[in-house]
């Protein structure tokens, strides 16, 4: 798995502003979407694709929500 660094993080900064409440908001909706399809999937091939697919959208929401903390931190073990 590959690490952010600090420029990714930024950018998951970014994805705080007002401007893209509609994108994150989008994101959490397919998040939601997915889980719901995930309780009445029954194949395994399925029900393997949309956990994948709800654990990058989870990935990625959590990236945007912790994004301030992480920058704080990135830019820290940049400067020390």
């Amino acid at each position: 798995m590959l690490r952010l660094d600090e420029q990714v993080a930024r950018c998951f900064q970014r994805l705080q502003a007002k401007e893209f409440e509609p994108l994150v908001q989008f994101l959490k909706e397919s998040r939601d979407g997915t889980l719901e399809q995930l309780v009445g999937a029954v194949q395994n091939e399925h029900i393997f694709r949309l956990q994948g697919e709800a654990g990058v959208l989870a990935d990625l929401l959590g990236h945007i929500k912790n994004s301030n903390e992480l920058v704080t931190k990135l830019s820290a073990t940049r400067k020390g």
